[in-house]
């Protein structure tokens, strides 16, 4: 009998996994957690109400793990509501979350990374700043994203900023980076950003 309650609990949770996300009169941590185990049983009938969730949810965290759920369902139509919130929600995790979730996605990348590039520049909040650069590392070209990475490695006054752009020159191999990235393994004055950096230039010289 107790298997039985379990096993119908089960299923109803299953079933109320909408519900729970969109029931505004939920506790937002509810909301949240509907989101989070969506994300673990990606399926199409979710995507509307994730973008729903994403778009208009009042609380950051719902439509912070509404975008990661977004990014695991991994369909192509999640491009468009991802990139909004990346231009133009309010919450810096939303908008480095949606920029991370869009690197999943088998989808043309040229305006994804023109987008990230741009809002490098324009975004003022270092958390979704270390997202961009992370994904520019995922999804970038050498040409466009490894000049701005270079720059943000340079440059940037947060240091997480900085030991992320030196991670994602290492993933996309930019070898015009080497002595950049070898200047802050040694001279960085956080040690993140040198151990990064020292990482990165490992990476780069097993393919040089």
């Amino acid at each position: 009998m107790r298997f039985i309650v379990k096993y119908i609990m089960f299923w109803k949770k299953k079933k109320d996994l909408v519900e729970k996300l969109l029931d505004r009169d939920l506790e937002y941590k509810e909301r949240s957690q509907a989101a989070l185990d969506i994300s673990n049983r990606p399926e199409i009938k979710y995507f509307e109400p994730l973008v729903e969730a994403m778009e208009n949810d009042p609380e950051p965290a719902v439509r912070m793990n509404a975008a990661f759920a977004l990014g695991e369902l991994r369909m192509k139509d999640g491009k468009k509501p991802l990139m909004k919130a990346i231009k133009e929600d309010g919450s810096e995790w939303v908008r480095g979350h949606a920029a991370s979730s869009l690197t999943k996605l088998s989808i043309d990348f040229n305006d994804v990374e023109d987008l990230l590039i741009e809002m490098l520049d324009k975004d003022r909040d270092a958390g979704a700043r270390r997202h961009y650069a992370h994904s520019l590392g995922m999804i970038g070209s050498d040409k466009k994203s490894g000049l701005i990475l270079m720059s943000i490695l340079q440059n940037d006054l947060d240091p997480g900023v900085r030991a992320d752009a030196a991670e994602a020159l290492g993933i996309l191999g930019y070898q015009e980076s080497y002595e950049v990235i070898t200047n802050a393994s040694k001279n960085d004055i956080d040690g993140d950003v040198r151990r990064q950096a020292m990482v990165a230039k490992r990476k780069l010289d097993l393919e040089r």
